[in-house]
């Protein structure tokens, strides 16, 4: 992924620090709600998919938010992702 010139850390552009910082976040979230046992998997989910979501925003905004391609940009990061 490039930097889109948002506040997301550097490190976060790469595969390997994208699931290091889903993971850090899915943990801490995980541990706030009591660690509630055969959840984590869960967790780790929920916050990838809100930070690609996120990220799949600015993206689109910083494109001149195109009208009707919000999706676009959400599958693109989601393919990312998969690879």
């Amino acid at each position: 992924m490039a930097p889109y010139g948002d506040d997301v850390e550097q490190s976060a552009e790469t595969k390997v620090g994208l699931e290091q910082f889903v993971r850090e976040r899915a943990d801490l979230l995980w541990e706030a709600d009591g660690g509630p046992e055969g959840c984590a998997e869960e967790y780790w989910h929920r916050v990838l998919d809100q930070h690609l979501r996120e990220r799949a925003h600015v993206l689109w905004q910083q494109e001149g938010r195109p009208e009707g391609r919000e999706e676009e940009y959400w599958h693109r990061l989601r393919h990312f992702q998969a690879q």
